[in-house]
């Protein structure tokens, strides 16, 4: 075990992705912004509207303020804008409950709408020292690998190191220990891991994808198109359905789908719809 351990904090020391802002920092609230801005969501993208929305938002208190219109507005490029939604909620039940002060302790942590077991965790490691295991689909792939799921994620971080451990864990899940073509001759832990191959150099051939549905005829791509329409509204400003459909030029949507799609966008609250009207929620 402390081999392993040893073996993954030096490879994080020499390679590992420390400079990144939210690596750099324990401010709870720019930890929290960075956890859900990297949901489903790639490092070089995040890395720009990060920066540019804590510069827009530098505290939980003027998010809380912000309308969510705005809010959305400066989400975008990321998608899932639910996300920026829930994020927003979050800073207003913090201000509200917890005098602007987000907890570190894990039932408070929990009681948060949008917070779930590996957002705590994350925030608890990150931002409070704390040596809580993050367990994300990265991360318990490569502990399940390294001992073929007979160690809990929990059980392998070193005492006082949770921020690098599950800092290294992700950056060797994330450049390295990947899901499709491991790098296993690479990798610093191939002497310990249980899953190492007899010839490390063996490359296994890469698991066809199943056939997907194209992303431009997904709910998730028309829901995007919708809300990059919005945006462009001034302020207090919406749109009619009929010139929406018109607009946004989707033949495989007719205007019924449209509807349909603008009417899930109203209950997730990210949009209002006022007669046949669509604005973004204020």
């Amino acid at each position: 075990m402390r081999k392993l351990q040893r073996r993954l904090l030096a490879w994080y020391a020499r390679n590992g992705r420390a400079q990144l802002p939210w690596r750099k920092t324990r401010n709870p609230y720019r930890i929290l912004v960075s956890e859900f801005m990297l949901q489903q969501t790639q490092v070089e993208r995040v890395l720009p509207k990060y920066r540019a929305f804590i510069k827009t938002y530098p505290t939980l208190e003027t998010l809380a303020a912000a309308s969510v219109a705005d809010v959305i507005r400066q989400w975008q490029g990321l998608g899932y804008n639910s996300r920026a939604l829930r994020l927003k909620r979050i800073a207003e039940t913090v201000v509200k409950q917890f005098g602007g002060v987000l907890p570190r302790d894990l039932e408070s942590l929990r009681s948060l709408k949008g917070i779930g077991p590996y957002t705590a965790a994350a925030l608890r490691a990150f931002a409070f020292e704390c040596d809580d295991a993050a367990v994300d689909t990265n991360v318990r792939r490569v502990v399940h690998r390294l001992t073929l799921g007979s160690e809990e994620p929990q059980a392998l971080v070193p005492r006082g190191r949770g921020h690098e451990w599950n800092s290294a864990l992700m950056d060797l899940g994330a450049a390295i220990c990947t899901a499709r073509a491991p790098k296993c001759s690479i990798c610093p832990l191939r002497k310990v891991c249980a899953a190492a191959p007899i010839d490390p150099a063996a490359t296994k051939r890469a698991r066809p994808k199943s056939a997907a549905i194209p992303f431009e005829r997904t709910t998730r791509f028309a829901r995007g198109r919708v809300i990059d329409r919005l945006r462009r509204l001034p302020a207090g400003q919406g749109v009619s359905l009929l010139v929406l459909h018109r607009e946004l030029a989707m033949p495989d949507r007719t205007a019924d789908d449209l509807k349909a799609i603008v009417e899930s966008l109203v209950r997730d609250g990210l949009v209002s719809l006022r007669g046949r009207q669509v604005a973004l929620a204020e």
